[in-house]
């Protein structure tokens, strides 16, 4: 039997004994990759969906009760949504070297995450060779943290940039290459292989969405079908499942779209491609004065839109909040291109107004952190005839619930911190408290 039919018959296998991976991986393409680094690994596709790539070699000379670990732990890293995340940080980097380094970096802190959640703690004979699990008691650290934590620590040491991955001796294998002394620090999948087949994508941060839907579909389809044997699914496992479906925490810009719909449909503009239906008549005259290009123009629909993120740089606001605010400037440059945005920084007066087209064109230097008075804010945004204003704030500001709803933008969102409160805001528009 060669490796594409076991891997087969071992989902199927999956599927008849009740077992969650099988549901999961029959979501899932499958395809055998020559000199993969390692034996397995999800890899990302230029189109936002997900291949289980698999050494051929290493499958057939690897017994079943291996493979259902290293499925698993494929499925975890799936589970766990460690390819988006990595695709992310890959986007806010623009040097090579630097992005190859990260790479190995997150690869190890997504394995001592995984390995800790399925409860791995034994190397693995994979065709006939030990394979070293990365644990994170073997950096001397805590067992109950997050894959960004991992990640940041080892970050924080120098040494760790020089890790090595499966995959980086020179027989492709991911085992330990004697000749040059480097070899692989520990773990069952090539990490490489994750981002291989996206080089020459341009726009990363799109593609890691379209990741995230595509993990999201492919685990709720596969909780449906397993639902009538939810009982037998571990306790980790479902937490996880709960956690990968749970929706954003301020879904602010579920509701941008929701108030935006409208305004596209009643807006137009100027179109030469379009013919004017109501002047059609005009091209049934034979007059040879008419000129060749249309001249009455029509009207196409105008899907673009103004929007304002005011952030409140009072004293009373955290660093983290006024983060949280720039992180939705991010969002919403990432997931429209048709918008138009516009930053006002504002404590007691506009601080700073700039405009963002690209991630790059956010300013980490604030202005402010004086006292609070959020009118002139909304003063402006009116001004800008934006057609929604999305204000951060902890809304310890002045009473805007008596103030003239005429001299405030048409649509307003207030996205209201942990420890905010929207007494003073919430008769003036639409309110998302961030947990």
């Amino acid at each position: 039997m060669n490796a594409s039919d076991r891997m087969k018959n071992l989902v199927a296998r999956f599927v008849l004994k009740y077992n969650y991976w099988g549901y999961l991986f029959s979501q899932i393409r499958r395809r055998p990759a020559i000199g993969f680094g390692s034996i397995m690994g999800v890899a990302a596709e230029p189109d936002g969906s997900l291949t289980l790539l698999f050494h051929p070699e290493l499958v057939e000379k690897t017994s079943d009760e291996v493979l259902v670990k290293v499925i698993e732990h494929e499925g975890m890293h799936l589970l766990n949504k460690h390819l988006p995340r990595l695709i992310r940080i890959l986007s806010n980097e623009t040097n090579e070297s630097m992005k190859m380094a990260k790479m190995d970096i997150w690869g190890v802190a997504a394995d001592c995450t995984v390995n800790v959640q399925m409860k791995l703690e034994t190397d693995l004979l994979i065709a006939g060779e030990p394979w070293p699990i990365q644990r994170p008691e073997k950096y001397k650290l805590p067992t109950d943290k997050l894959a960004e934590w991992y990640y940041l620590e080892f970050l924080k040491n120098a040494k760790f940039v020089k890790l090595k991955v499966p995959g980086s001796g020179k027989k492709g294998n991911g085992k330990k290459d004697d000749k040059n002394g480097e070899g692989q620090s520990g773990g069952l999948d090539d990490h490489k292989g994750w981002v291989k087949g996206i080089e020459g994508v341009a726009d990363l941060s799109s593609l890691a969405r379209k990741l995230d839907a595509s993990v999201q579909n492919i685990i709720r389809e596969s909780v449906k079908t397993f639902n009538k044997d939810r009982g037998n699914l571990p306790s980790h496992i479902a937490c996880l499942i709960g956690d990968a479906l749970q929706p954003p925490k301020a879904p602010y810009y579920q509701i941008i779209r929701k108030l935006v719909r409208g305004t596209r449909l009643s807006k137009f503009k100027r179109s030469p491609t379009k013919i004017n239906k109501k002047r059609a008549y005009t091209f049934y005259l034979k007059d040879k004065n008419l000129p060749q290009i249309i001249p009455f123009p029509g009207k196409t629909r105008d899907l673009t839109f103004k929007i304002v993120v005011l952030i409140d740089t009072s004293g009373s606001m955290d660093v983290d909040d006024i983060k949280q605010g720039l992180s939705g400037v991010k969002n919403i440059i990432e997931t429209d291109r048709y918008c138009y945005t516009t930053v006002l920084e504002v404590d007691a007066c506009v601080e700073k107004e700039y405009e963002v087209k690209k991630v790059r064109d956010i300013q980490f230097k604030i202005k402010g952190r004086g006292g609070t008075t959020l009118f002139p804010g909304l003063k402006r945004a009116k001004e800008l005839d934006c057609d929604v204003c999305l204000c951060f704030t902890d809304g310890f500001t002045e009473d805007i619930n008596s103030i003239p709803r005429k001299m405030m933008p048409k649509k307003l969102i207030w996205v209201i911190t942990k420890n905010g409160k929207a007494d003073s805001v919430n008769r003036t528009g639409w309110v998302v408290h961030i947990n």
